[in-house]
């Protein structure tokens, strides 16, 4: 992976890839690719690992940086579809590394829920710049909500439940109706119809991401968390679009 300006970070205690994504303002997939070598379940205190930052990132020692919010470094502005793209790659990552966790029963699942926590806060935080505080947070809460209920899927799937895991599902794409209600009724842009498809789409594909992780058919399972990313991306592109758009009819940018 070719970058102009690469920096070798030294991997310190409580570093994982999600905290440096935020802090370089790149992605995590994007750091995974420039270090094909390293285990991303398992850094190591003292480890070398080469990262790209992102257009947001100014270096400490350079004159007016305004550090890490997560978000951008240039007053809240940034380029919106590259902001909403990273915050929801992000989910998708933090979300295949908490299914990994958990079908292997490895010590980090709590980090990985924490991380998935606060990536629900940075994708509410972008949607703040146009919606008033109230909205923002129901936004932030069902996003949060969602990361909770897919933990459960992972856990009935796991151990068999088939009926729990039926209820599951009808729950998962419950709340992703009222994200989708929610951004639709703050957003005319927005075609609800549209929003719940995608949302849908999600839930559908996670869990097949899920049963094939879990079962053991990682081929599969691997080409799904492909299929996955590329409808994150559409799906982040058409929040952006919707915001900027209304934005310029509004007069707000």
């Amino acid at each position: 992976m070719n970058c102009s300006n690469s920096i070798e970070h030294t991997v310190e205690a409580g570093d994982t890839l999600y905290k440096l994504s935020r802090q370089y303002k790149t992605t995590v997939s994007s750091i995974i690719l420039s270090n094909p070598r390293i285990n991303p379940y398992n850094l190591q205190i003292g480890m070398k690992i080469e990262i790209c930052p992102g257009r947001e990132y100014t270096r400490p020692e350079m004159p007016g940086n305004t550090g890490d919010s997560g978000i951008s470094n240039n007053n809240g502005k940034g380029n919106l579809k590259e902001l909403m793209r990273m915050a929801w790659l992000n989910h998708t990552y933090l979300l295949r590394m908490l299914l990994v966790s958990m079908a292997a029963d490895l010590p980090d699942q709590q980090e990985l829920v924490t991380a998935l926590i606060d990536n629900a806060e940075e994708i509410a935080d972008l949607f703040g710049r146009y919606y008033p505080e109230n909205t923002v947070n129901s936004l932030r809460d069902l996003l949060v909500r969602q990361v909770e209920l897919t933990g459960g899927l992972i856990t009935q799937k796991k151990e068999g439940r088939a009926k729990d895991t039926e209820e599951q599902v009808r729950r998962l794409n419950e709340n992703a109706d009222r994200i989708a209600e929610l951004l639709a009724s703050a957003t005319p842009e927005y075609e609800e119809s549209v929003l719940k498809e995608m949302f849908r789409m999600h839930v559908d594909l996670t869990g097949q991401e899920i049963s094939e992780r879990l079962a053991g058919n990682y081929e599969k399972d691997l080409q799904t968390f492909w299929n996955i990313q590329r409808q994150i991306i559409a799906m982040a592109d058409y929040l952006a679009s919707g915001l900027e758009t209304e934005a310029k009819e509004s007069g707000l940018r």
